[in-house]
């Protein structure tokens, strides 16, 4: 198999570490994009939606993709044989889940394991589709959607239909358990699309459908439904000079009333979000919203549409931010100049939509930043390790036979430290801390005290500005020695 290795020098100036480290970049010749990194960083999922072929990547021997599509028995009949298997997130120790495409057209969420391929139970009404999409850094709770056909849909063969999140819980049978969120309320649309998780399981990240076409934000907490538009529907009718349209006769000619009454008039529904008429312009003026990743101290990477200066007629000012939304805090911080985040670790360090690394203050792109040299164009970067020590991103190329672009995957290693990553203690179960520059923050406790390596008390507040040292950190019953830089 064909790749590029590249051993390159980066000046590490980070909050947790600063100096040299040698980092390795494998760009890939073989088409794929990566869809999870392991929170450890020794793997990798990857899926060639081209060629329908799913690999794992792994840092013990870093220069091979490894295929693990599902192949299926020998003679089985052609309704049966795998077509497809796509490779979505991956666990510490190497657990792969994902999807297996059959050629019955239809699609089963499964986990890879010990060398093979395991579907995972579905819902009694979920239909064609369906697909595992991420696993906890321990392999226990699995999340994903299925396809489940609507109460509404009728008539023979109907299949009208909405993605519902679903998680698999791990028994100690070693079989996953599944739950599927069926009574969570969703617009009526084609649904909740999962994309992240995070690393407890307790809350699924994505994009939720709703209005014309467009997608929000949302979130599903312990299996609630949490939302940050409000969605609204509106009746209307055509107006012109005082009259409503009725329809048209016999003849094809338009017909109107001057009686706002009249049981004739054609009336229609307009979808508001946030008092805005979505798809009022068509395509363009359709909502952007979604969570692509999340880390380990409650942030969801992704974009979210805002709305200003909304009219009568329910039109407005649309602007597409990247955000990052902290669950646990219930906080937002927004970038209008970017088209969105990919992942990243707290505020310290972001990568973006651009292509782009943001380092505190300094942003830079990727391929400057780690020294990519590849005759592919490097797009971004996709997902991260909780350390950022490895680090996966998408390149293209134009093939000229299709005129059309085609994705590979590159793996970054980064040896001895990380692009500044701020100081983490704790988890999102128990209080969490997170030290960055002249900045201790605590996360999920109650009770707080901050105290210096002399034994003298700090501060009790959840949000401490200190200087420079080494602090010890009570949050609640748990205690952590924290260095600031």
């Amino acid at each position: 198999m064909k790749k590029s290795i590249l051993l390159i020098g980066i000046a590490l100036a980070g909050i947790s570490l600063a100096g040299k480290a040698e980092s390795k970049v494998y760009v890939f010749d073989t088409l794929g994009i990566v869809g999870g990194v392991s929170d450890n960083g020794q793997y990798a999922a990857i899926t060639d939606d081209e060629q329908y072929i799913a690999y794992i990547w792994r840092a013990s021997n870093p220069d091979e993709l490894y295929d693990i599509t599902e192949k299926g028995e020998p003679g089985l009949p052609a309704s049966q044989r795998p077509i497809f298997t796509t490779a979505m997130d991956v666990s510490d120790d190497g657990i792969v889940v994902g999807s297996i495409g059959y050629a019955d057209y239809h699609q089963y969420p499964a986990y890879y394991k010990d060398g093979e391929w395991n579907l995972l139970p579905i819902d009694p009404d979920a239909v064609s589709t369906n697909e595992a999409i991420c696993i906890t850094p321990d392999g226990k709770v699995i999340a994903g959607y299925q396809y489940i056909k609507l109460a509404s849909a009728t008539g023979d063969g109907a299949s009208r239909g909405q993605y519902i999140p679903c998680q698999w819980f791990l028994q100690e049978d070693g079989s996953y358990e599944l739950k599927t969120y069926k009574d969570i309320k969703l617009p009526d649309h084609q649904g909740f699309y999962p994309m992240t998780q995070t690393p407890d399981g307790k809350a699924i990240g994505g994009q939720l459908y709703a209005g014309f076409g467009s997608t929000l934000n949302a979130l599903v907490v312990e299996g609630k439904l949490v939302m940050f538009d409000e969605i609204s529907t509106l009746k209307d009718c055509l107006e012109y000079r005082g009259k409503y349209y009725t329809g048209v006769d016999e003849n094809g000619r338009q017909t109107w009333t001057e009686d706002i009454n009249d049981p004739n008039i054609v009336w229609f529904t307009k979808e508001l979000i946030n008092g805005y008429y979505d798809g009022i312009r068509g395509e363009e003026s359709m909502m952007n919203g979604f969570f692509t990743n999340c880390d380990g101290n409650g942030n969801f990477y992704g974009a979210r549409s805002y709305v200003t200066d909304v009219t009568s007629n329910n039109d407005g000012v649309l602007t597409n931010n990247a955000v990052i939304y902290n669950y646990l805090t219930d906080t937002w911080y927004n970038e209008e100049a970017v088209n969105f985040f990919s992942a990243g670790i707290g505020e310290e360090l972001i990568f973006t939509g651009n292509g782009e690394v943001i380092n505190g203050n300094k942003v830079s792109e990727v391929k400057e930043a780690y020294g990519i040299k590849s005759e592919y164009i490097i797009n971004g970067i996709s997902k991260i390790s909780s350390d950022a020590k490895t680090i996966a991103g998408v390149a293209s190329d134009l093939n000229p036979a299709i005129g059309e672009y085609q994705y590979y995957p590159f793996i970054i290693q980064v040896d001895g430290g990380t692009i500044g990553t701020p100081e983490i203690a704790g988890s999102p179960k128990k209080g969490l801390v997170i030290a960055t520059q002249g900045r201790i923050e605590v996360l999920n406790a109650d009770n707080v005290a901050v105290y210096d390596m002399n034994g003298r008390l700090v501060s009790t507040d959840k949000v401490t500005e200190v200087n420079a040292g080494v602090y010890m950190v009570k949050a609640d019953d748990e205690s952590y020695k924290i260095v600031v830089k």
